[in-house]
């Protein structure tokens, strides 16, 4: 074993292990340590910070493009590439202090940087600023058509209308930067595929030819597209509004040319494609409105139930909190029907978009707290069971003679029907049997 070790040390051209050691061994040591130390400091030190940044970077409008795309570095996968780039150059080390001949290894990298290097500074340059002019353009849009959308919006809007215009505003912008953002996307991707010598001839007559094949199985998608463009012209309604389309009540968390998503007091979420929308009821357009049904016993005096009620209604529009949500006060509309057990009389009021179920559930407790007070019935259903016309008692009188004296005792016997029936079918036999008896004796 120590004869191979021997042999091997004198093909390298050395006498011992000790100047092996010292001649390449400590260097081949040092770079493998140098190699794990940068990857170490790098893996828990420099990708961490990186992340942070990334993140600072995401919080703020103006930067939030630049930290997504330093939030790439933070990855396993950057890590991993990282690794394997050490882990290349320091092979490449111990390869060159062995003796090995790593020229053509380094040649082959060096003409590949320097092959890129010439492509980048003739064709690349010039790739990279058209992709820079795309995110400039798109950092342009997205800032400056919600601005444009929503000084039009409210600069039309009516008094009282803001809330409603800003809901506008925000469905119009986002359809409009969306479409903007499309379009820059497809013209810069056919200039970079120019700038690249790639035909877009060939790919606009396939993607002709292919719209034409999707044109026929996409006739929903081409519906949807026109249902929600007459949607978002017409203002039927628009993100934040509380609608009810398609057989679903819920709140507009999202809208676009395509589909529209509902969220219900449950909390599931409803994607609804517009072309399905034939008939939309807005809930919460310009204002809203609070109805309610009361019902009182028949008993009580009406002008009085009336007059309570109206003044709960002016109680609430005072009121320094839900007064604010108030346009104008719950009154009494009408004596609205004569039901099995109350009469229902109807109030009404406007409100501002939203609140009509919050004040609803305001008036309800006042209105108990108040008729509780005032002594004033709310009834509840209630059944009056009816057991026909009472049935006279069945009364028997028996005659039985005293041991004392002759003169008769009466007794009264009251029983059940069914007791009754049973009594009458026997002194039925017993007439009959007597009856019977009489003719033997005739005989």
């Amino acid at each position: 074993m120590n004869s191979f070790f021997d042999s091997l040390l004198k093909y390298f051209g050395y006498k011992s292990w000790e100047e092996w050691f010292l001649q390449e061994a400590i260097w081949a040591i040092t770079t493998i340590v140098i190699g794990i130390v940068a990857w170490f400091v790098f893996h828990h030190y420099i990708r961490p910070r990186l992340g942070n940044f990334s993140k600072s970077l995401i919080k703020k409008d103006e930067t939030r493009d630049l930290g997504i795309f330093i939030g790439l570095l933070d990855t396993k996968y950057f890590d991993f590439s990282i690794l394997i780039i050490f882990g290349s150059i320091v092979s490449v080390g111990i390869f060159s202090i062995i003796g090995f001949n790593v020229n053509p290894i380094i040649s082959y990298i060096t003409e590949g940087l320097l092959s890129f290097a010439y492509w980048f500074f003739s064709q690349g340059i010039i790739i990279f600023i058209m992709i820079l002019v795309l995110w400039i353009l798109i950092r342009i849009v997205r800032r400056v058509i919600p601005k444009i959308v929503t000084s039009f919006v409210l600069g039309r809007a009516e008094y009282g209308e803001h809330e409603e215009a800003e809901k506008e505003a925000n469905t119009l912008s986002k359809v409009f930067t969306g479409g903007a953002v499309i379009i820059i996307l497809i013209t810069g991707l056919f200039m970079i595929l120019t700038k690249l010598e790639i035909p877009v001839g060939p790919i606009l007559a396939g993607f002709g030819v292919a719209g034409i094949a999707v044109g026929f199985g996409a006739q929903h998608v081409v519906r949807d597209i026109i249902s929600g463009i007459f949607i978002i012209a017409e203002n039927q309604y628009r993100t934040g509004d509380v609608v009810g389309i398609a057989g679903q009540v819920g709140y507009v968390e999202d809208l676009n040319l395509r589909r529209t998503i509902l969220r219900d007091l449950e909390g599931t979420v409803h994607v609804i494609p517009n072309g399905e929308v034939t008939v939309s009821s807005n809930r919460t357009k310009n204002y809203s409105r609070v109805v309610l049904n009361v019902g009182v016993a028949y008993k009580e005096n009406l002008e009085r139930v009336i007059f309570i009620l109206n003044q709960i209604g002016n109680e609430i529009a005072a009121d320094p909190v839900f007064g604010l949500y108030i346009i104008t006060a719950p009154q009494v509309l009408r004596i609205q029907s004569f039901d099995d057990s109350a009469i229902t009389i109807k109030m009404i009021g406007d409100c501002k978009p939203m609140k009509q179920w919050q004040l609803r559930g305001e008036l309800l407790r006042r209105i108990k707290a108040r008729f509780d007070l005032e002594g004033i019935e709310i009834p509840f259903p209630h059944q009056t069971v009816y057991w026909g016309v009472d049935q006279p008692s069945l009364t028997i009188q028996e005659k039985s003679p005293s041991k004392n004296n002759k003169k008769s005792s009466s007794k009264t016997i009251s029983t059940k029907p069914e007791d009754i029936e049973q009594m009458l079918a026997q002194i039925a036999l017993a007439k009959r049997g007597s009856i019977w008896n009489e003719k033997d004796i005739d005989e």
